[in-house]
């Protein structure tokens, strides 16, 4: 039996920039993977149903997608700016511990008629600042931690607003809108109950996590990126740095940066689930778009991370690397073996990158859990799925749709001791990892409204397209588990799955 260090939570690790090149699409390590030994299906195709633009790398953005995931815990990111305010929540009780923020106010907080019009520049430990709708600048969270005592941050809604004095339901109406926020002290939860929205400056990081036992949910992460004539001229070159421990992020919608959605470097426990990435333009100094370094756009990319869970979240439309890469820069550039990530849950995931020339990136990592994923795009000869590398032990792979695995791009090699897999449906099979007596080949996963892997590509895909269609090989084809391997027990939408549970990360 294979023993697991306990986890009684889950913790977050933070930023680096993008050090590494990847794709290759155009080419082919070998145009013609065969089979070896799993179970060939043959399967129609299904197209897409979207049909939504792209957003324009010449012109200033204006995307309105808005797809849902949710994890087994989260509910859905789906930040409008125009709701009505409810949150379904048990309001706050307040004594005098409360305080109100609305712009255009000049007063002292104490309620909704004597509003402060910002954040202070100093914030009350054990107190909670409610936030109506309006524009507020820029802000540092920086006060002196006291034990576990949490600041709040939230949203004010029609149902969770604090006090009643001088409340105007208008206040829930329409988003706030903040500039950078950046976490260099722990201990704060911000919430934006799918109502705020936090917008990038040129060259910036819209939300930076440099600290620990912060909660940052539901808010719209706009890197607000402008193109003009094949440059970068407005915008944030990252969404969102993580370097503090014990850390969450859900619920988000996290989009139009000029390079990274998400860079995750140095730490441990973080749980980032639930959250939507996508938008992400590829523009940097290589190929001299912009002043951004390097501009290979990941969606996550995570570096010496360890005891962390990456559950239900949506990462699509990535211009560059992929949709998740690991960090491989340890043994050049760091400390070597220390700085591999390692207690890593890829869980019901959906990653869709037909843009790029892998999905996803092992490499330099340990205890990696990949299950209930799908990992998606379009075959590039024998690119376009996911590529393990060097440095990858105690590697499962389990109930995951996988367009095809590649070890040779980066110098891997399949090794049965270490990497382990069973019950995923492969697009291809490049005869380069062993398949299982339960995986299955099949061009076409029969996806609710995705191709195969022949494509053609979807431009702005919901969730739901990549649910099982009837008929497809992927309906109760998966594994249950057993006591050193865990399945979730809900899918990408909260919905239960059964002793015979489907492939991939809708049920």
């Amino acid at each position: 039996m294979r023993t697991r260090r306990a986890r009684s939570e889950w913790v977050v690790a933070v930023a680096l920039t993008s050090a590494c090149g990847g794709g290759g699409g155009g080419s082919s390590d070998g145009d013609d993977p065969s089979s070896t030994g799993a179970t060939t299906t043959a399967a129609t195709m299904t197209g897409p149903t979207s049909t939504a633009s792209p957003t324009s790398g010449d012109d200033p953005p204006t995307s309105t997608a808005d797809p849902t995931g949710t994890s087994t815990t989260e509910a859905p990111a789906t930040s409008t700016g125009d709701d009505s305010g409810t949150t379904g929540a048990q309001p706050t009780a307040c004594a005098d511990d409360c305080h109100y923020v609305r712009a255009g106010a000049a007063g002292s907080g104490a309620d909704w008629n004597d509003a402060l019009p910002e954040l202070p520049a100093e914030l009350e430990r054990g107190h909670i600042y409610f936030i109506a709708a309006g524009s507020y600048p820029a802000y540092l969270f920086d006060d002196a931690e006291a034990g576990d005592v949490v600041i709040r941050v939230l949203r004010a809604s029609a149902d969770d607003h604090g006090t009643d004095v001088g409340w105007d339901p208008a206040f829930a109406a329409g988003e706030a809108v903040f500039g950078e926020l950046r976490f260099t002290s722990g201990r704060y939860e911000f919430d934006g109950r799918d109502a705020t929205r936090i917008v990038g400056g040129f060259e910036g990081t819209v939300v930076d996590i440099a600290a620990p036992a912060v909660q940052f949910r539901r808010s719209d992460v706009d890197g607000a990126f402008a193109g003009r004539g094949g440059k970068h001229v407005g915008g944030a070159c990252t969404a969102m740095t993580i370097s503090g421990d014990d850390v969450v992020v859900a619920g988000n919608r996290i989009h139009d940066a000029a390079d990274d959605g998400v860079s995750i470097a140095g730490l441990v426990n973080l749980s980032f689930t639930g959250n939507v990435i996508h938008a992400l333009h590829g523009c940097g100094t290589d190929g001299d778009c912009g002043p951004c370094y390097n501009g290979h756009s990941d969606g996550l990319e995570l570096f010496d991370v360890a005891d962390s869970e990456l559950v239900g979240n949506m990462i699509y439309d990535v211009r560059s690397t992929a949709a998740v890469f690991f960090g491989n820069w340890a043994d050049e550039l760091g400390m070597g073996a220390s700085e591999y990530c390692e207690n890593i849950l890829l869980a019901n995931n959906i990653l869709y990158s037909p843009e790029t020339g892998f999905v996803a990136y092992i490499e330099d990592a340990r205890e990696i859990r990949v299950l209930n994923n799908v990992i998606w795009g379009l075959r590039q000869g024998a690119y376009g799925g996911l590529s393990i590398g060097v440095n990858v032990s105690d590697l499962d792979l389990y109930n995951n749709v996988i367009l095809s695995i590649n070890y040779t791009h980066i110098g891997g090699e399949y090794d049965p001791a270490e990497h382990r897999g069973d019950y995923n449906l492969f697009g291809y099979s490049l005869g380069q990892w062993q398949d299982g007596p339960h995986d299955i080949v099949a061009a076409d996963p029969q996806f609710a409204a995705i191709a195969g892997g022949e494509g053609p590509a979807a431009e702005d895909p919901a969730p739901d397209a990549f649910a099982p269609a009837a008929g497809s090989p992927l309906v109760d084809a998966g594994w249950p588990g057993d006591a050193d391997i865990v399945i979730p027990p809900f899918d990408f939408f909260g919905q239960p799955r059964g002793d015979a549970p489907d492939i991939g990360a809708i049920e």
